[in-house]
């Protein structure tokens, strides 16, 4: 369980009903990866339905590097969770499919749209879809990354979205303070 944690974009497992893939291999190296979005940098924040949320930090650390800074606060605001991880991206479909390096050495897969100038959505490739179709005995950059590109249109891919507003925002706000009105 405390795996879960990790995953950001991205501890963020926990307000999800199904678990993130963890993989041995990344799907493209840090030097094949594509530029990363500068909207991204910035701080955010995901609010749960129990009064937890997860916040974010994300930093440039190369040219298409992400340094992604994760805290996990449950519903009385005392922090649970805190790690870091290197998020790099590959085109794949039409979609930028990021690694996200865990300091274990595995990685979680993760993609992400915009639904607003201050709003942004992640969805983790789920651990049950990989297992049951992912059948390949040994695992490889070139197969994985084969097997996500074949299917990176299948909505069972990928967990629940989680959404992240950028922190002070209207958006921040007018969500803070729903959730505080509704009791949270």
């Amino acid at each position: 369980m405390k795996t879960l944690l990790y995953t950001t974009i991205i501890a963020i497992s926990l307000t999800l009903t199904a678990c993130p893939y963890e993989g041995d291999v990344e799907i493209n190296t840090y030097e094949e990866s594509v530029k990363a979005d500068k909207k991204l940098f910035d701080k955010w924040v995901s609010f749960s339905d129990d009064g937890s949320r997860t916040e974010l930090s994300i930093d440039k650390l190369q040219k298409g590097v992400l340094q992604v800074y994760h805290k996990q606060y449950n519903s009385e605001n005392k922090q649970e969770a805190r790690e870091s991880y290197r998020m790099y991206g590959s085109e794949v479909g039409e979609y930028t499919i990021y690694n996200i390096e865990r300091k274990d050495g595995k990685y979680l897969f993760a993609k992400y749209a915009w639904t607003g100038k201050n709003e942004f959505y992640i969805e983790l490739i789920d651990a049950e879809y990989m297992e049951e179709n992912f059948t390949e005995t040994e695992v490889t950059t070139k197969n994985l990354r084969a097997f996500i590109t074949e299917n990176v249109n299948k909505k069972e891919l990928f967990g629940e979205k989680l959404e992240f507003y950028r922190k002070d925002s209207p958006e921040y706000h007018k969500v803070r303070t729903f959730m505080q009105k509704s009791g949270f």
